[in-house]
């Protein structure tokens, strides 16, 4: 009942602004060219995965431009990401390796319930590894389009919490040559090179980047590389062909988690009992599509991806083995082929949007675990056929519908390391194969109150199929989980001066996958979990040279029967910050963020464990521009907070102290 009411609350607020605002008769007042958009006039491609305005859109959406990439004191992209509203940081290590975002309070799961795609290919694993957000440098970023909710219409599999869009940099009409390079604490050197062109109708983008630090903790290094490439040709006057490649390869240490009472120390928090654990990763992703305007008749657009990752470590290191008898590999090859046909047309006067669309992905995994002496293998298929539809019912309320039919097939099995004299040999186990038939449904109203006012519904169902190492330690009877969404939310622009948004959800998961602690096993949870909460944001430019923004998110998230609280999840997390435009070549921005109470990841119950503290972080960066030079500074945690994201059973992964860091970029 609190629930509802305080749902009626935020309505009454948001429809008592909009008559102020009509009583004082504000005029629209042009902004400073350097500033972020406002969203509500843009047109992204998460939703639909075709462009469309987000004013059709029956979620909450965000979007996030390499202009605000470029203001932002974040200097990856998790830390980027946990700044929206909804979207919570999960770092390991206190470096983009390892570490991931929840949305909607999917907890340690998120990794699975959450999507991320990159330029169309799914950035997501087939483990429990989750998307390597340390694949994806940010200056090769264009854009970020955040969903949240389900997404299973349009996605398919696991689009259970949302979904984040990268969409990486096209060719510019001039060419554009950018160089970047910053140092900072623990020895952290960051550089980037890129490149932009378009001659006639072949375009060319090349970015590249290094990344070498020591890290916050002892044994806490992070050495990576990346480059990607983005070749555009315009065939014609209604086809365009693009080829798009990328190339990563990290090493890093592996420190482990320490004591509680470590992590509340400034001088024990750094150190490890792991100083030989590491791993490296090589990860290449392929893409070629193709657009084809067919005119009166609609678009069609094609698109093939590969996807290569090879990934060893080692855990728990013993120098009476040598270490390549303990060193774990993965192997994960992976292609997807999808089709989408859209046809926009009138009907009755009003536009209508009609989208069809296939997608298949199938993948080829193989764990060896030489701790365990075993390897897990995996050949999965998923394919996915969906129709949609945004229909205009009325020039001020349009309807969206949705339904996908999935089908997916796994072949797994487990092989032993066993000695045969001297002689150690794999010995395939038994196969097992497993296919499940997935639906997934949506229906949704926009209604445009006002112009650039907006009121929103939807329902829709969502699932998730279990990944390869849910498989390969799992009841017998493990099976896909389902879900039912339901959104209700608001939009509001006033002029080019503020925007506000608030957006209640709710979500029950009937058998939802999870690891039980206990059982060393995974399997569904018996009941329903509940997670329902409240998303609110606002951009105001209180002038043409101040921008602020903060979100607040409200997130009830339980087990049904237990009415125990879901871990990791934090009932209360907030953002701020302001952009201030000193004077012409000064800029200066501060970032904060406040995650509240959660309890530790390995108790379900609620009584074994101690709750992790909430925590408070404030960032603050300061850029300086002469022509095409820019020069900045910034301070991460200006507070010197000590605080952890995750813990599993009071074992502590600490996040970085204060630290600093300096740069410069020269664009020609």
């Amino acid at each position: 009942m609190a629930f509802c009411r305080l749902v009626v609350l935020l309505f009454l607020l948001v429809g008592s602004s909009y008559a102020t605002y009509a009583q004082n008769g504000v005029e629209p007042v042009e902004r400073h060219p350097d500033q972020p958009r406002l969203e509500l006039g843009e047109i992204v491609v998460t939703a639909a995965r075709i462009d469309e305005s987000i004013r059709r859109i029956p979620r909450n959406v965000t979007v996030i431009t390499s202009g605000d990439i470029e203001q932002a004191g974040s200097n990856n992209l998790v830390d980027l990401l946990a700044r929206e509203s909804g979207i919570r940081l999960r770092s390991l290590f206190g470096h983009d390796k390892t570490a991931g975002v929840d949305m909607r309070g999917m907890g340690d799961t998120a990794a699975s319930n959450v999507i991320v795609m990159v330029d169309g290919v799914r950035l997501n694993s087939p483990d429990l590894a989750g998307p390597d957000l340390s694949s994806v440098p940010l200056n090769s970023i264009e854009r970020i389009e955040i969903v949240r909710g389900a997404g299973s219409v349009v996605y398919g599999d696991g689009a259970v919490g949302g979904v984040i869009n990268i969409i990486t940099k096209k060719a510019e009409k001039q060419p554009e040559a950018r160089v970047y390079a910053s140092y900072g604490s623990y020895e952290t050197f960051d550089s980037r090179v890129a490149y932009s062109g378009k001659e006639n109708r072949f375009g060319l983008n090349l970015n590249a980047a290094y990344y070498d630090s020591d890290g916050y903790r002892d044994n806490g290094y992070l050495r990576k590389k990346d480059v990607i490439g983005r070749f555009g040709y315009d065939l014609g006057d209604h086809v365009i062909l693009s080829v798009s490649s990328s190339y990563h390869c990290d090493e890093n240490g592996l420190p482990g988690g320490v004591s509680k009472e470590d992590q509340d120390s400034e001088e024990s928090r750094t150190s490890t009992d792991r100083p030989d654990d590491s791993g490296d990763t090589t990860d290449r992703r392929y893409v070629g599509a193709m657009e084809i305007d067919l005119e009166t008749w609609g678009n069609l657009a094609v698109q093939r991806g590969y996807r290569l990752r090879d990934n060893s470590y080692v855990m728990g290191f013993s120098p009476l083995l040598t270490r390549e008898d303990q060193t774990d590999t993965i192997d994960e090859d992976t292609k997807n082929l999808g089709v989408i046909y859209s046809k926009d047309f009138t009907a009755l006067d009003l536009d209508q949007q009609l989208r069809f669309g296939v997608d298949q992905y199938e993948t080829e995994y193989v764990r060896e675990e030489r701790s365990k002496d075993q390897r897990e293998n995996g050949d999965t298929d998923s394919l996915g056929v969906f129709l949609a539809g945004d229909c205009s019912l009325l020039a001020d309320l349009s309807l969206r519908l949705g339904y996908r039919h999935n089908n997916f097939d796994g072949d797994f099995r487990t092989d032993k390391h066993q000695l045969f004299g001297s002689t150690q040999r794999w010995v395939n186990g038994e196969p097992s194969k497993r296919e499940w038939t997935n639906d997934a449904g949506e229906v949704g109203l926009v209604y445009s109150l006002r112009p650039d006012t907006d009121l929103f519904g939807s329902y829709a169902t969502s699932f998730r199929v279990p990944n390869v190492d849910e498989l390969a330690q799992a009841q017998g009877d493990l099976k896909p989980q389902e879900g039912m969404h339901v959104d209700i939310g608001g939009r509001i622009k006033y002029g080019k001066r503020a925007e506000f948004a608030v957006t209640v959800f709710e979500m029950r998961i009937d058998d939802e996958i999870f690891f039980d602690g206990d059982l060393q096993v995974n399997r569904n949870f018996g009941d329903k979990t509940v997670r329902r909460g409240i998303e609110t944001d606002v951009r105001l430019y209180v002038t043409d040279a101040l921008y602020l923004w903060g979100n607040y998110t409200y997130t009830h998230a339980k087990f049904d029967s237990r009415d125990t609280w879901v871990p990791l999840v934090p009932e209360h997390m907030a953002s701020g910050g302001l952009e201030w435009q000193v004077h012409e070549p000064l800029a200066v921005s501060v970032t904060g963020t406040y995650v509240g109470p959660r309890f530790d990841g390995n108790d379900e119950n609620n009584n074994r464990f101690d709750k992790l503290d909430g925590y408070s972080v404030l960032d603050t960066k300061v850029i300086y521009r002469w022509k095409g030079l820019k020069v900045f500074a910034g301070v991460n945690n200006v507070l010197n907070k000590l605080y952890s994201t995750v813990a599993y059973s009071e074992t502590y992964y600490p996040m970085p102290d204060r630290n600093f860091y300096g740069g410069a970029e020269w664009t020609f």
